[in-house]
């Protein structure tokens, strides 16, 4: 555990050890763990009739309010189009579907089409042939509304992380099967697994829904860690046999993990995996060698056969092997060094 605090990896309790030996899946993130969850405003399309400015300024002003990185993005982008943004007089966010809210007197939706469709709103062909556009381009796609009329969507990338793609192949090397979970559409989720060598993929996913994808997998008989760093990923952290927390995430998913990556690199999750796999092993090489020869020399004894200073040194050397096969743990190396 100390040399994996050296490396960035915090591991809560021994336990983790033997639970690392049994993994065979790992299930991932998508926004924040195998990308990096800061997403850009690329585009804005408008319905007829319907400003850019009005859009990104009331969109704006609604996302402002919500910590996940697509609203974030579209803050972001909005305030760099229009400038200082208005404050809502109301706010809510909608689990997995987006916020609604009222700004400057509209009564604004922001979020999947979805969202829209439950207030009776749909896009207008212009704007569902735009979303279909962005999605088979990998992109996301964020419905726009107020006032009982769908006015725009707005087109959201994120990339995915540098490391992402040497990560899974360090977790296959390992025996792992990785398996992408993300609530953005297929379209999306396809193209981030294509890019990184992941081929099982979950989409559209809702977040008390992940639970159930962590249940499934494990009642095919499979021992499941998963990786995750938002507040939607808690509870399946919670419920997966092994759970790696994103330490640039939040304080309900690390609460939630076994182990916490303080790096954010999904290297760290291989390395991890390794580091515990090492230790688990050297632990049963102390238990064999201390009970090996104790068990061969007990006849000896008996027998009278051995001097007793011979086997105080005996004993005495049994503790120095273990100290010493344990302190090789810390020249473990992270494989990226």
């Amino acid at each position: 555990t100390g040399r994996g605090a050296q490396l960035g990896i915090l591991i809560k309790g021994p336990e983790v050890l033997e639970t690392t030996r049994k993994v065979d899946t790992i299930v991932l993130d998508k926004t924040g763990t195998v990308t990096t969850g800061r997403m850009t405003l690329l585009d804005v399309h408008t319905a007829d009739g319907t400003e850019k400015a009005e859009v990104l300024r009331l969109a704006g002003a609604l996302e402002h309010s919500s910590e996940h990185p697509v609203a974030r993005a579209v803050a972001d982008g909005a305030a760099s189009e229009v400038g200082t943004l208005p404050v809502p007089e109301d706010f809510a966010n909608i689990a997995g579907l987006g916020v609604q809210g009222v700004v400057e007197g509209h009564a604004v939706l922001v979020g999947r089409e979805r969202l829209l469709s439950e207030w009776a709103m749909e896009l207008t062909p212009a704007l569902k042939r735009a979303k279909e556009e962005a999605e088979a381009a990998g992109r996301t796609a964020i419905a726009v509304a107020w006032d009982g009329e769908a006015r725009a969507v707005l087109e959201v990338a994120d990339a995915v992380k540098e490391t992402s793609p040497e990560a899974i192949r360090r977790l296959r090397a390992l025996g792992l099967t990785p398996i992408l979970l993300t609530g953005d559409n297929r379209a999306v989720a396809e193209a981030v697994a294509a890019e990184v060598g992941i081929e099982t993929v979950y989409a559209e996913v809702m977040p008390e829904d992940k639970v159930d994808v962590v249940k499934s997998l494990q009642a095919e008989g499979r021992s499941v860690a998963m990786v995750g760093d938002g507040v939607n990923d808690a509870a399946a952290l919670a419920q997966a046999d092994l759970g790696l927390a994103m330490g640039t995430g939040t304080d309900a998913a690390i609460e939630a993990g076994d182990l916490t990556l303080v790096r954010g690199d999904l290297r760290a999750a291989a390395d991890a995996i390794r580091l515990s796999r090492k230790t688990l092993g050297t632990i049963k090489s102390n238990l064999f060698w201390a009970f090996a020869y104790n068990v061969a020399a007990l006849p000896l004894a008996a027998a009278g056969l051995l001097n007793p200073m011979i086997a105080g040194a005996a004993m005495a050397f049994s503790s120095v092997f273990v100290v010493g096969n344990s302190l090789r743990l810390r020249r473990f190396k992270a494989a990226d060094h």
